[in-house]
């Protein structure tokens, strides 16, 4: 049984297997056998074991896709410049639609656009901001005027309007290492050096295997550190050596790598982790679909790193798995 894209969004956002949805819809489903009428519950419906097996099918078959919100199963094609922002925010790796903030404005060649265009972006619900510690409560585009990306019903215009194969995005984070470059020194002023890239700090064999599995498991703008002392950091981040561990008085608490996780979209995207078990820990309360493949001690990860470095259907398979969880938790 194939299901429908008002079908799947229907049998896949239910609740311990009821169901709910328009007549016409939940009509079309049960006459497929896929689900039965609750009988104490008008309007509600049971799924059943057909039902259960037709949304596995369309999740294996739809790795990295949520089903969509309620959006017309052909969607209206936009304005041209509302159009051309989605399908370039569609093909970037990180599905920014870029304004003035991002360095596509200093890039010559590459498409960004302007606060009109952005603003009637986020109002159509094909693109959307991420929230900040500070915020009190709920902000918008035009409260803000943050930076916009894809939200799954724009993936999915992308997909209709522009043959964009587009799924969420695949983010890969690793631990950080102990061993650093040696600290910049200090200018004539007693300050310090700027610090080094994060994608160049840790220089341990460790970190290095992980790099090296990361390196070919996504784009560069999708790999973050999970720093003992920083939290989540991106490698165009420059950071000075540090000594700190998990547990440490100094170290990052789970309230911060919550909102780093929060600030990347990390509950939008399919996330694999490299690294031990301790630093998974600290990320998994704010990423609960969180695959973490590595399993023993470091010199079996390095293994494993390597394994999935030089081997696409390692890489695949991991990433098949973070879609997996994120499907089940958002079934939730």
């Amino acid at each position: 049984m194939t299901l429908s894209p008002t079908g799947a969004k229907i049998l896949d956002a239910n609740e311990n297997g009821m169901v709910s949805g328009h007549a016409a819809a939940l009509a079309k489903l049960e006459a497929d056998g896929l689900v039965i009428p609750h009988s104490d519950e008008g309007g509600t419906h049971w799924m059943t074991e057909e039902g259960w097996a037709a949304l596995d099918a369309w999740r294996a078959e739809n790795p990295g896709r949520s089903a969509l919100p309620d959006t017309p199963s052909i969607l209206p094609k936009l304005p041209a410049r509302q159009h051309e922002a989605v399908l370039t925010a569609a093909r970037r790796p990180d599905q920014n639609v870029p304004g003035r903030d991002d360095p596509a404005y200093h890039k010559k060649g590459e498409a960004w656009f302007r606060a009109s265009t952005l603003r009637s972006v986020a109002a159509s619900g094909y693109a959307t901001i991420r929230p900040e510690p500070y915020d009190e409560g709920p902000m918008t585009w035009e409260e803000t005027g943050r930076s916009l990306y894809l939200t799954e019903a724009g993936r999915e215009y992308a997909r209709q309007r522009g043959g964009v194969d587009v799924r969420r995005r695949r983010v890969v984070a690793l631990a950080c290492g102990d061993k650093k470059l040696l600290h910049p020194g200090f200018n004539e002023y007693g300050n310090a050096n700027a610090g080094y890239p994060v994608g160049e700090l840790y220089v341990g064999s460790y970190h290095r295997s992980l790099r090296s599995a990361a390196d070919k498991l996504t784009d560069p703008v999708l790999i973050f550190v999970l720093s003992a002392l920083h939290g989540l950091v991106p490698f165009d981040r420059r950071l000075l050596p540090y000594d700190v561990r998990l547990g440490d008085e100094r170290a990052v608490t789970p309230e911060k790598v919550g909102w780093d996780a929060a600030r990347l979209g990390l509950d939008d995207a399919d996330v694999v982790f490299l690294g031990g078990q301790d630093y998974a820990a600290l990320l998994l309360p704010s990423v609960p679909h969180l695959y973490a493949p590595l399993v023993g001690g470091m010199g079996e990860h390095r293994g494993q790193c390597a394994r999935a470095r030089d081997n696409a259907a390692v890489r695949e398979a991991w990433w098949e798995k973070a879609a997996a969880l994120h499907a089940e938790h958002a079934a939730r």
